[in-house]
């Protein structure tokens, strides 16, 4: 790499009947549970659309990576404020019996502008794990961020091509960051937030993913991926009443899959200055990046492999059934 709040109305109920699509983007499943959603719009608004389309879009993405989203319900609230023009300008994630999705937004944004912000994806990917602490802030992040682009390329509201530009200058601005040059992830990840480390913890964060994920596709033959192996945890460990950690969730997503990938990568990753590495990633995805501008290796294996991860058509488009709050 180059060196380079205003109050809502009452709530909607809803409930997203989404199907989904396994790690390849030809495989249908018959019947996915449906994930009940209690919506409340902005007070703004003049009623649920297009909101619920942006979160059915949003959660039919997430679904590519594992058919069964780890939550059965789900909350989400819409505030109200003025987003200079962008249709999102900030999201979280409220973590508790009843998981929940928190976002600002302009309350006049329209479907296409919502699903062109990543923050819808980037804050419904954050569910796919349990959080690991403040300290180990850098995997939940990592994952998010890693995720962003790649599940609005699979939704099909950006190409493919845009996914891994917008991804590769991520990596970039981490890179760039000047807070927490100096530091190893292990130390700086406790403090991101006092330091305002931000995009360095992030994208770093995000590396980690990129190279698991690539290594796990090509050194198993295709057996395993990092969408198997979050469906696979979901499956079997999700609901465990643990208290997790990075490591913990690393040790557990690698004996679902191939151990000594996720020990190398964490190990290379902590011991190291935290900064992205992407140079043998991106070298087996056949990218190539010069800071600005990304280059796509018309090799086939290289395209299979990007494909293969960013595939558009694989999210899942399935309707909404509305019960409209009496007190509405």
């Amino acid at each position: 790499m180059k060196r380079a709040i205003e109050r809502t109305k009452q709530p909607v109920f809803a409930s997203v009947l989404l199907a989904a699509l396994l790690a390849s983007p030809c495989a249908v499943l018959a019947a996915t549970p449906p994930i009940h959603l209690v919506l409340e719009p902005p007070r703004e608004a003049s009623g649920p659309e297009p909101w619920t389309e942006w979160m059915q879009t949003a959660l039919g993405a997430v679904l590519t990576v594992s058919p069964d989203y780890p939550v059965q319900r789900l909350s989400v609230r819409l505030q109200a404020v003025d987003t200079g023009g962008d249709a999102v300008v900030f999201g979280r994630v409220r973590r508790g019996t009843t998981p929940g999705l928190e976002f600002y937004v302009d309350p006049h944004a329209d479907l296409d502008a919502l699903n062109a912000d990543w923050r819808g994806f980037h804050e419904a990917a954050h569910l796919l794990i349990p959080f690991p602490g403040n300290r180990d802030i850098w995997f939940t992040e990592g994952l998010a961020s890693y995720y962003q682009y790649l599940l609005q390329a699979r939704a099909g509201v950006i190409s493919e091509q845009e996914a891994w530009t917008e991804l590769a200058r991520g990596f970039q601005r981490g890179f760039n960051d000047p807070q927490g040059a100096d530091r190893n992830l292990r130390s700086l990840s406790p403090r991101m937030r006092q330091l305002r480390a931000y995009r360095r913890v992030y994208w770093t964060g995000a590396s980690f993913f990129l190279n698991v994920d690539v290594r796990l596709r090509t050194e198993t033959g295709g057996r395993h991926s990092l969408d198997s192996a979050l469906a696979e945890f979901h499956r079997c460990c999700m609901h465990r009443r643990s208290r997790w950690t990075a490591r913990s969730l690393i040790d557990q997503l690698g004996s679902l899959t191939a151990p000594s990938i996720w020990r190398q990568e964490y190990q290379r990753l902590m011991d190291g200055i935290a900064r992205p590495d992407i140079d043998r990633a991106f070298g087996r995805l056949g990218l190539a990046f010069d800071g600005s501008a990304l280059d796509f290796d018309p090799d086939p294996r290289a395209a299979a492999l990007r494909r293969a991860i960013s595939a558009p058509g694989s999210a899942a488009s399935a309707p909404l059934v509305f019960d409209l709050d009496d007190h509405q």
